[in-house]
């Protein structure tokens, strides 16, 4: 049987050799393990695992059965489990592949994503050369970059291989996939296998296959999912399986089960067939009209719709934008019903592009006909005839780049030729076309204050655009490639759980989860790196500046008559701005002209609309959303890091309450508002400007130009502030204008069918629409367009929240609920009217006394007139309480931010300013800190302040409240200036005029700007503490590095100067020897000299940048990573110009200031992300259509009582939990091996107050230890400066006594800083005498140390006192000990002379007298000390070398009694004074105020103390500040609040 398996698989393969996975080197074929194992009967136990015996099928099965509804599991927290262990990831300076980034210029995943361009181009070879060769240099880092995704994606390119499949190798690949490299075939493997040797005709090899496949433990269940089996595909395995049975083969069992697993799927596919044919009928219905409880009037309206639709297509006055006339193609089924809402909706994802090209192609069909070109408008037009001209450039580009890869002489174009090759020249000519026009058709705003504009857009920008798109749509048509009807009908059944409730049960969550990640190829997503998708967009862009022309027309000047010549549409070149050079890409004026008759916005990409069925459910980071695209949950931009974290977190299950609200936001229902729609239809279709709807043109008059503009500089400054302020108004309306027709044409097209908005996350886990134009964020218009589709009567106090809410948008949310429904009972007339003619002729004639109706007098002008005509709707119907409303009832926080902070804090006075705590009404913070700031400015209007006087009686509460409400998130002062900037702008005297001079409301902006800053912190003192601590905690993280990076980078900057050391030795010797070194000795001595030198240099300077960013885990689970960097810029040479790009892959240094700023504001963000998802969650379980904009949360009007409940109890819920605590606990868990640079300030006083008083030390001898450890020291120091510095703190905490160099810098002031200089010698020479006449001796020996943390200024007295006394003592001590000597000295001296010569007198008169006993009194002293005696005698037989012992021994005597005397004298002294005395250094360090340290050095200046500070920077162990102390605020109270969220 194996003999057999073998011929036949030999026969349909080459016998070729291959290369193998762990080395280049050439092999003879082999049989594979798994056709090894044909030898082996088959056994007949070996059974398929059926579907139904997984465990985790079996958990999600009970679950769904045991939850049959709106059900969450109780026994389950939604909070994220504070056991877990962090999520953490490697410093990027320690990061394997990070490194070979800085080397290679590509990160792995680039690196295999041209691997996968190889294979899809047929290069399979190459591209098993660079996996192998990826795998060889980075083994470790390949197991996380490279998962079984990519080894399919071999397996899949060797059976695709032509001219005939690589089965032996692709066999091969799949033993050692496992063996060498530790992965784990999934069900893609073997269906790719499978798959490959059926439509191989190898049925046998096949079925050993399915056997081996069971064996790992899959199921056919898993098979039939998998993304690699087309439907084709299926088919042909089920042939393959009955051909078996029929012929009884020994593999019979194996597929039979395949064909009962078949059956078993098949049969549920017909299952979910006939329930959607029972409710087709219903479904149809609800796409036609709104729901069947609506009232009448509603009712009659869309019945009518679709008759309607053929006239307003007349009615309508549209610029006839593009993209919306793509939508009309795109939606033409919907008309018809052709399609189920499943497959349309994946048809208009699908037929993005194709419709647009096929409509341009129908354009130049008819341009041999003028009458047929009549309703296409001119930018049409010339896009069409742009097509063709671009597709011929791009196919011979293709045709360029296909030689480059068979012949290799052009590496540029060979590399991005394999990119570029793989979508069609048609799909890339529309999709440049496209992206250019709705790119330039909207000028952008001017983002900065007065700064000069460029005329065009960045080249940069276009180019990262166009690539973008072309990426996407190849990966989009290769998604498209891979599914089948199993796929389809599972996503079905996954939808249908969620649209029940039931997949809100975590455990079915989990469960379906499980599945995803087992039999999908979620894992892929291949990336191009930024050379190349800078150069192919460039390359595109070049090409249609080329193409692309326009009509220019102009008048002969001889003859008069009207002439017309073809000129290029764009031009680029290079504009400088804030002395930086950007490359600019300009529309010509011509077709700006066009963008203003015929406009193209954009293209409505169907993957950026709204859908048309419930969004696909979020089970992993990233398998949810639109039903074609697997892109990640979260809005990713420059963050790799963060992807990475994300991705992990899905992977350990941590996001399944993040996701489950992600999905419950997203299965709510919307619909157009019919009245409301018809409104805006005639606003837009007059022209006029009429609640934020702009006109049709910009009619403000141009500034005029003055008299003395060359001759007054203010009158210049003041023109050309005023022009800059016109343009951008102009700038802004054209957008505007072209924005709300997007809105408006979006509108319509789904006017009369349900639509639904998949919705995302930011990084902090706030949740946002993916249709970035029509969604319920978006302004005014949008909202008042929108209702829920649903309806739900009004019940028992649906009016009355009704009510409110119409107050609310009229302005009066700060009224008491009763005051709030008296203004309403007052204007009913008025909401009456306002609903029976919203929009009378007379407003839109252009009649200059026409009365405003009264809607327009709202805040929120249309969402009013929404609420105005529901209202009205309501009282005239016949039960107020059963009228069915479908209209959005909001419930907003009083500044989120700072009730946010004011719980976290237990603050009561803060609490109850933002209504946390009961009251009688709600307080109105903004008018609080207006009223703040009123008091402050009038007292400095007292003392004439200039600001202050011109704001008398101008500021309101609006001016404020934008303020105010960003200053919790940490606007900072320059934003807040423009936002008052903005609003002071607003304020015009009776005259029109406006009350600020464009000149000077930037200073004034700022003079406010500063008081709301000061009265804020008199109010929220509490807030002000947490959001210091928060500050101060992202400032020492983002300064810190791992001290395992600490010491490497110290070790290799050690390695490198000890290198250099020997290097420079080594040319000294080879001088002195005359000899030449050879490049082997200079790379041995100094290796960075050799390859990688690049790199090294790279991570040298990385050694001294600050690279770790903040990170902290959300309530939820959520670890969130702040992607505030300094980019890496990098200059690639294109075909257009040179381009600089940020290179968000490239290791980048942190930006310190961005972080320690954002991180209070980001915190906060992340909290009521949470809240608000964990609100979403419990809607969705008590049955409430919900909705959110961040902390505004929407339901029906019947509802909103019990929505209110779920929030404040999912607030308190959330604030019980020691949110502070476990973010202080969290930070010092993350960070605990963190090293921080601080610099600090030891004191140094004075050791020699007394001149000539210093007692000489001999130096003591350096060991090459203490010398290694000094070096070490003071490289450590040097990183930590270089490391201040990047983080902006070097030049901020520099000398203490630092004085400003700016006033130096002109020769009289050199003048000055010498004369300066000269009176604080003679100042530091006064206070130095002061300063010693006033220093007295202390007692060392009885002194008691003081604390300096507790008297620092009485501690550093101290220190002078205790080195005066040292140094006074020193001096005494020298001076007697000297004196002693110098006494001492002469009468040894003495003593020698009359000791010899007693000695000779006596011996003159007796030669036999022996030795006095004081012989034996000098052997004493001998034996007491040796040494004395000794050096005695030697110098006494020095004196008297010709006397006998006797006269020597007397000498010796006297001499050493002498010393003995003179010993003890010293030693007196020595008791007398002290001459040591130990004591810690005081050091000023970081955890000191800055206060303390300005003290300490003014002391120094007057003379009160006599050191000086001197600067010690050093690394310390992060450590995080004691958190505020909280106060005594019950967060329960929030339940009793009314006003909490109204």
């Amino acid at each position: 049987m194996s003999q057999l398996m073998l011929r036949a698989l030999r026969s349909h393969t080459r016998t070729a050799g291959s290369w193998t996975l762990r080395s280049n080197t050439y092999t003879a074929p082999r049989t594979p393990a798994c056709l090894a194992r044909l030898q082996l009967p088959v056994a007949s136990t070996i059974q398929a695992r059926l579907f139904s015996q997984q465990p985790w099928l079996r958990q999600s099965l009970h679950a769904e059965a045991e939850q049959p509804g709106h059900v969450l599991d109780e026994d389950s927290t939604l909070f994220a489990s504070t056991t877990k262990d962090l999520i953490s990831m490697r410093d990027m300076r320690e990061d394997t592949e990070l490194v070979h980034y800085m080397q290679t210029g590509k990160t792995l995943a680039e690196q295999l994503s041209v691997m996968q361009a190889c294979l899809l181009n047929g290069n399979v070879e190459r591209a098993q050369r660079i996996l192998i060769g990826l795998y060889r240099l980075y083994p470790e880092t390949m197991k996380e970059a490279a998962d079984v995704s990519v080894h399919n994606e071999i397996v899949g390119g060797l059976l695709a291989a032509k001219p005939r499949p690589l089965t032996t190798e692709a066999l091969l690949w799949y033993d050692q996939m496992e063996r060498h490299y530790h992965i784990k075939p999934n069900t893609n493997t073997f269906a790719i296998l499978i798959s490959g040797f059926v439509n191989g005709g190898m049925r046998n090899v096949a079925v050993v296959l399915m056997q081996e496949m069971l064996r790992c433990g899959h199921t056919f269940h898993d098979l039939l999912l998998s993304t690699y089996l087309s439907d084709t595909d299926i088919d042909h395995i089920k042939d393959v399986a009955r051909s078996i049975i029929s012929q009884g083969l020994e593999s019979s069992d194996v597929a039979t089960n395949l064909l009962n697993a078949v059956n078993d799927a098949e049969e549920r596919l017909v299952s979910l067939s006939a329930d959607a044919n029972e409710c087709e009928g219903d479904a149809d219905r609800l796409y036609q009209t709104p729901t069947d409880a609506v009232d009448s009037k509603l009712h009659a309206a869309a019945a009518t719709a679709t008759m309607e639709s053929a006239a307003e297509a007349n009615t309508l006055v549209s610029t006839n934008v593009e993209g919306i006339e793509q939508l009309k193609g795109s939606l033409k089924s919907l008309y018809t019903n052709e399609l189920e809402g499943y497959n349309l909706q994946l048809r208009l994802e699908r037929d993005t592009y194709d419709s647009a090209l096929a409509r341009f192609r129908e354009i130049n069909k008819k341009r041999g006909d003028p009458l047929l070109l009549t309703d296409i408008g001119a930018l049409k037009r010339l896009s069409a005839e742009w097509l063709p001209q671009l597709e011929a450039l791009i196919e011979e580009e293709h045709e360029r780049c296909k030689k480059a890869m068979e012949t290799g002489d052009d590496r540029i174009r060979e590399h991005y030729g394999r990119f570029l090759t793989m979508l069609d020249p048609p799909k890339i000519a529309i999709i440049t076309i496209l992206e250019v026009l709705r790119l330039c058709s909207v000028i952008p705003k001017n983002s900065k204050d007065h700064s000069p504009k460029l005329s065009g857009l960045k080249t940069a920008m276009l180019v990262n655009a166009l690539s973008t798109a072309v990426h996407n749509e190849i990966r989009f048509n290769r998604m498209k490639l891979r599914s089948n009807r199993h796929i389809t009908g599972r996503n079905i059944s996954v939808a249908r759980l969620a649209s029940s409730g039931k997949l809100f049960n975590m455990a079915v969550r989990r469960a379906k989860a499980h599945e995803l990640r087992e039999n999908s190829n979620q894992d892929w997503l291949d990336t191009w790196d930024i050379t190349t998708k800078t150069r192919i967009g460039s390359l595109l862009l070049s090409m249609l500046i080329e193409t692309a022309r326009i009509p220019e027309h102009s008048n002969d000047p001889e003859t008069g008559q009207r002439t017309q010549r073809m000129v290029p549409a764009f031009s680029h070149g290079y504009e400088l701005s804030k002395g930086r050079k950007f490359g600019i890409l300009r529309a010509h004026n011509s077709l700006r002209e066009l963008f203003k008759s015929d406009a193209l916005v954009g293209v409505v990409n169907a993957r950026h609309l709204p859908m048309l069925v419930p969004p696909r459910p979020w089970l992993t980071f990233n398998s949810g959303g639109y039903l074609s695209q697997d892109e990640p949950c979260m809005r990713i931009k420059d963050n790799a890091e963060q992807l990475r974290y994300l991705k992990k977190a899905s992977n350990d299950d941590r996001l399944y309450t993040l996701l489950a609200g992600l999905d419950s936001l997203g299965l709510t229902k919307w619909s157009i508002n019919r009245p409301i729609f018809d409104a805006v239809r005639k606003v837009w279709n007059s022209g006029k400007e009429i609640a934020k709807i702009p006109a049709r043109t910009f009619d403000r008059p141009e500034p005029v130009k003055p008299e003395d503009y060359e001759t007054n500089d203010k009158a210049r400054i003041k023109y050309g502030m005023e022009m800059q302020e016109w343009n951008n108004n102009r700038a802004s309306q054209h957008s505007e204008r072209c924005d709300c027709n997007y809105k408006v044409e979006i509108a319509r097209a789904f006017l009369n069918y349900p639509m639904y908005f998949p919705h995302n996350m930011d990084f902090r886990g706030r949740a946002y629409p993916i249709p970035p134009h029509f969604n319920h964020l978006g302004n005014d218009l949008c909202r008042g367009l929108l209702v829920f589709h649903e309806g739900r009567p009004l019940g028992e106090r649906g009016m009355y929240w009704l009510k409110i809410h119409l107050a609310n948008l009229f302005g009066k949310d700060k009224l008491s609920h009763d005051e709030r429904l008296a203004f309403v009972d007052s204007n009913l007339d008025n909401i009456m009217a306002s609903a029976d003619n919203p929009v009378p002729d007379s407003l839109v004639d252009g009649s200059t006394d026409a009365a405003q109706p009264w809607w327009l007098e709202a805040e929120d002008a249309w969402q009013a007139l929404a609420a105005c005509v529901e209202l009205t709707e309501a009282v005239r119907s016949p039960d107020p309480a059963e009228y069915v409303s479908r209209l959005h009832i909001h419930q907003d926080g009083t500044c989120n931010g700072l009730q946010h902070y004011a719980a976290m804090g237990r603050d009561t006075k803060g609490a109850f300013e933002v209504n946390l705590m009961p009251s009688d009404r709600p307080q109105d913070v903004y008018a609080g800190v207006l009223s703040g700031v009123i008091r402050l400015i009038d007292e400095d209007a007292k003392q004439g302040v200039q600001e202050a006087v011109a704001l008398r009686d101008k500021l309101t509460r609006k001016i404020v409240k934008q303020t105010v409400m960003t200053n919790v998130y940490g606007v900072t002062l320059i934003g807040a200036k423009e936002q008052i900037a903005a609003r002071l702008r607003e304020i015009k005297d009776e005259n029109g005029q406006h009350e600020f001079d464009v000149v000077v409301v930037s200073k004034i902006a700022l003079y406010v700007a500063k008081k709301i800053f000061e009265s804020l912190g008199e109010m929220f003192t509490q807030a002000q503490q947490i959001q210091n601590w928060l500050n101060e905690s992202a400032r020492r993280i983002a300064k810190s590095m791992p001290e395992s990076a600490l010491e490497s980078w110290k070790r290799m900057i050690l390695d490198s100067k000890e290198s250099q050391t020997k290097f420079r030795s080594a040319l000294r010797d080879a001088k002195e020897n005359s000899r030449v070194l050879d490049n082997e000795t200079i790379l041995e001595i100094r290796p960075d000299l050799g390859p990688g030198a690049q790199r090294r240099k790279r991570l040298n300077a990385l050694a001294t940048k600050p690279m770790t960013t903040v990170v902290w885990t959300t309530p939820l689970g959520l670890t969130v990573v702040q992607p505030y960097r300094k980019l890496v810029k990098r200059n690639v040479a294109t075909t257009l110009q040179s381009i600089v790009v940020s290179d968000s892959n490239m290791p980048s240094p942190v930006n310190s200031q961005k972080q320690k700023t954002a991180f209070p504001p980001n915190y906060v963000h992340s909290l009521d992300a949470s809240h608000m998802t964990l609100s979403a969650i419990e809607c969705k379980k008590a049955g409430l259509v919900f909705a959110s904009v961040h902390d505004s949360y929407w339901t029906h009007a019947c509802d909103v009582d019990t929505m209110n409940n779920i929030i404040r109890d999912q607030f308190v819920q959330l604030h019980r939990r020691p949110i502070m605590e476990d973010l202080k606990a969290e930070f010092g868990d993350r960070y605990k091996d963190h090293m921080m640079p601080v610099i600090g300030w030891e004191y140094v006083s004075k050791d020699n107050f007394i001149d000539g008083g210093k007692l000489k030390l001999n130096k003591a001898r350096v060991t090459k230890k203490a010398e290694r450890i000094q070096k070490e020291k003071e490289v450590e120091m040097e990183l930590a400066m270089r490391h201040l510095e990047a983080c902006g703190e070097g030049e901020a905490e520099g000398e203490a006594d630092k004085e400003t160099e700016d006033a130096y810098a002109t020769v009289q002031a050199h003048q000055a800083r010498k004369e300066a200089a000269t009176a604080e010698k003679e100042r530091v020479l006064r206070a130095a005498e002061n300063l010693t006449a006033s220093l007295e001796v202390v007692d060392l020996r009885s002194i008691e140390l003081i604390d300096p943390k507790l008297d620092l200024p009485g501690a550093l007295r101290q220190v002078d006192l205790i080195l005066y006394t040292l140094s006074f003592n020193q001096k005494e001590y020298a001076e007697q000990v000297t004196e002693l000597r110098k006494e001492y000295k002469t009468r040894i001296r003495l003593a020698k002379v009359s000791k010899v010569a007693k000695v000779s007198k006596k011996k003159s008169r007796t030669k036999t007298k022996v030795v006095v006993p004081a012989a034996t009194s000098a052997s004493t002293e001998v034996a007491e000390g040796a040494t004395q005696a000794t050096t005695a005698a030697a110098v006494a037989a020095d004196a008297v070398p010709e006397q006998d012992s006797a006269a020597a021994a007397l000498v010796a005597e006297s001499i050493m009694q002498l010393e003995k005397e003179l010993d003890a004298k010293i030693a007196e002294l020595d008791q007398k004074y002290v001459l040591e005395y130990s004591m810690p250094p005081i050091i000023l360090d970081h955890r000191m105020s800055t206060e303390l340290i300005k003290d300490t050095n003014d002391m120094i200046k007057r003379g009160e103390l006599a050191g000086r500070l001197v600067k010690r920077v050093s690394w310390v162990g992060i450590e995080f500040d004691p958190l505020p102390a909280p106060g005594d605020f019950d967060i329960g109270e929030v339940m009793k609040s009314p006003y909490f969220f109204s």
